[in-house]
């Protein structure tokens, strides 16, 4: 009779979390707007939880010490921004600019190349498709020049995202204890003890995760920068931040962040988009190499090819955010899996 009851309970169980997974299909984009802000709460505490610990046991007030963090921060982010937004604001208006010149000068070389060299007999038809392809790639840049520069005013004039994710993140870091009793009291008292466990491996899991993954990011972006800023490329700091923040999705996100920079290079000079190229691979050897292996480690303990899946997944779902999100997410199943398994077997011993 009890096992028939267990049966039934794992029945119901996975219809909800099957249904579940179809209403987050069926309404993903609406659903992610309204969830997105708890979610950078819960990343941004898990990054300041130690921070917030630490302060703590120096008998800072737990409050206190999370306002003085946020003080910290926020004069940080406001001496950063105030050198880097208007430098970053004028590459893009520079970049917008210069992209005709670019492309006029790759038309000029293949002219040039078949001037110079007859053996190089270029067709027509040849011709017409490169110059259309160039049209094509001017049109594409300006319009992600100029998409990217209406995120960036949108993202500052997110007004509400702005105040509503601190005070979230103020909430979850004060009241962190008291959340993790209150989640524990709906489960069974039997289950309790297997809650606290998965919760804990979770909790390092995640904040392992997401705190060297920022720091991971912050030294790519630095790199790359300095080694652009080396080779006397343009919109250095532009491309060091793509490059930072692509970063942050495994595997594809290097190759995501290279392009911009390769093909902004390849319109002024084949010559720098190798030199650039040459860059990328560095700071990609450096991050994969050394940086990650020490920062993150093996913290999230997926295979290579879970990744893969949960990206396809994650970004045929959600976009963008299904990307950032996909890999920490699976984490945690495969973390809720292990425990659930290990409780399965438990009970049938018994």
């Amino acid at each position: 009779m009890e096992g028939h009851l267990r049966h039934r309970r794992s029945l119901i169980i996975g219809f909800f979390v099957l249904l579940l997974l179809f209403l987050l299909y069926q309404t993903g984009d609406k659903l992610l707007v309204v969830i997105l802000p708890f979610f950078l709460a819960v990343i941004a505490a898990y990054i300041l939880n130690p921070l917030v610990d630490f302060l703590e046991k120096q008998r800072i007030p737990r409050s206190l010490g999370i306002l003085l963090i946020y003080a910290v921060f926020f004069f940080l982010f406001l001496a950063i921004g105030l050198s880097t937004i208007p430098v970053l604001i004028l590459e893009l208006q520079e970049l917008a600019v210069g992209i005709p010149e670019y492309t006029r000068h790759v038309r000029q070389f293949i002219i040039n190349v078949q001037d110079d060299y007859q053996r190089i007999n270029i067709p027509d038809g040849v011709r017409d498709v490169l110059n259309q392809n160039i049209t094509e790639l001017q049109n594409w840049l300006l319009h992600l020049v100029e998409l990217v520069s209406h995120r960036i005013v949108a993202l500052f004039s997110h007004t509400f995202m702005i105040f509503v994710i601190p005070i979230l993140v103020f909430y979850i870091l004060r009241d962190m204890e008291l959340l993790k009793r209150s989640v524990l009291l709906v489960f069974p008292v039997q289950y309790r003890k297997w809650v606290v466990a998965m919760g804990s491996e979770m909790d390092r899991t995640m904040g392992a995760y997401f705190r060297g993954m920022l720091l991971t990011c912050f030294l790519v972006a630095a790199m790359t920068y300095t080694g652009l800023l080396i080779i006397g490329m343009e919109f250095a700091l532009l491309l060091g931040l793509i490059s930072g923040i692509t970063n942050i999705i495994p595997y594809f996100g290097p190759f995501i962040g290279a392009v911009p920079a390769v093909l902004i290079a390849l319109l002024s000079s084949p010559l720098l988009a190798l030199k650039v190229i040459a860059v990328v691979i560095i700071v990609q050897q450096i991050e994969s190499q050394l940086i990650t292996p020490q920062v993150i480690g093996r913290s999230i303990g997926l295979h290579p090819l879970t990744v893969i899946f949960a990206l396809f997944l994650g970004g045929t779902l959600f976009g963008v955010a299904g990307l950032i999100f996909a890999v920490p997410l699976t984490a945690m199943l495969r973390i809720f899996i292990k425990y659930a398994l290990e409780l399965a077997a438990k009970g049938q011993k018994q």
